[in-house]
């Protein structure tokens, strides 16, 4: 009997350490595969975030590049055409219908100049490069048409400090494409905008009282130029690696925060203006 049981009591450990040895197997092939997985992943979204910076980027050169062009070539040639035209205007000061002729081409060529200035500013915004975020969202404000009937106000705690400068064009760009979709859609009388750095974030809060629109369906659907807006706001908030808080409803309004981590760079402003 014993020596029935012998094999047994041989075999047995064998078989316990065999399979305990096939189980921690699988386990650590699964781990490796789940490492596996989540290192795919992780290139997977650095690609696409390169490849996202890599649009942004190359969308941001073609606008300076619009922007000279229509600064430079366009607005010159403008202003070419209306000085010709005030030569005209004195030759004809005798002919009435042909003077005023002249001076309401005049009038219409300084509303193309102002509207070629206006976008060639959309387009490269130079007070965000040489004053910062702060002014160029003074600048975004002022540039409100007075007849639309919409009040903007700007707050912020931000008077001696500027971001780096990536930084300050995406915020710029997502509020831009806030301001302009009010302007167009929303049928708003104000807009709040407020920027709060608190130790090492930084807070957009914008809102305003317009019509609103249902959120979801719209970033649902993402046609039109209203959910491509929201797509690229998205996309800019990612690459500052911060986080967007969205509402809206049809009769709403609209309400945003948008919360970054940030790097300051201190600047002293003198009494006599310039910026070290």
């Amino acid at each position: 009997m014993i020596e029935t049981l012998t094999p047994l009591l041989i075999i047995t450990p064998v078989l316990l350490v065999l399979a305990i040895g096939i189980i921690v197997f699988v386990f650590a092939y699964q781990r490796r595969m789940l490492q596996h997985q989540e290192h795919l992943r992780e290139l997977q979204q650095l690609r696409q975030r390169q490849m996202l910076e890599a649009a942004l980027d190359a969308q941001e050169e073609e606008r300076r590049r619009v922007a000279r062009d229509l600064h430079d070539e366009v607005g010159g040639m403008l202003a070419l055409i209306r000085l010709n035209i005030g030569q005209v205007e004195r030759k004809c000061a005798e002919n009435e219908a042909a003077a005023e002729t002249a001076q309401r081409s005049k009038e219409l060529l300084d509303e193309a100049i102002h509207s070629v200035r206006r976008i060639s500013h959309d387009l490269l915004p130079v007070v965000l490069d040489k004053m910062g975020l702060v002014q160029a969202i003074n600048s975004l404000v002022h540039s409100v048409p007075p007849d639309s009937g919409l009040e903007v106000k700007f707050t912020h705690n931000l008077e001696k400090f500027r971001l780096e400068a990536r930084q300050e064009l995406l915020l710029f760009r997502i509020l831009q494409e806030l301001v302009n979709n009010t302007l167009k859609y929303a049928e708003a009388s104000l807009i709040t905008i407020n920027l709060h750095h608190e130790d090492d974030k930084l807070t957009l809060r914008y809102t305003d009282n317009g019509k609103g629109f249902n959120y979801d369906a719209t970033l649902d659907a993402g046609g039109g130029s209203s959910g491509l807006g929201l797509k690229n706001m998205q996309s800019r908030v990612d690459l500052l690696n911060g986080a967007i808080n969205f509402f809206s409803k049809l009769g709403a309004g609209i309400k945003a925060e948008i919360v970054v981590p940030v790097a300051y760079i201190i600047v002293i402003i003198y009494n006599f203006g310039l910026l070290t």
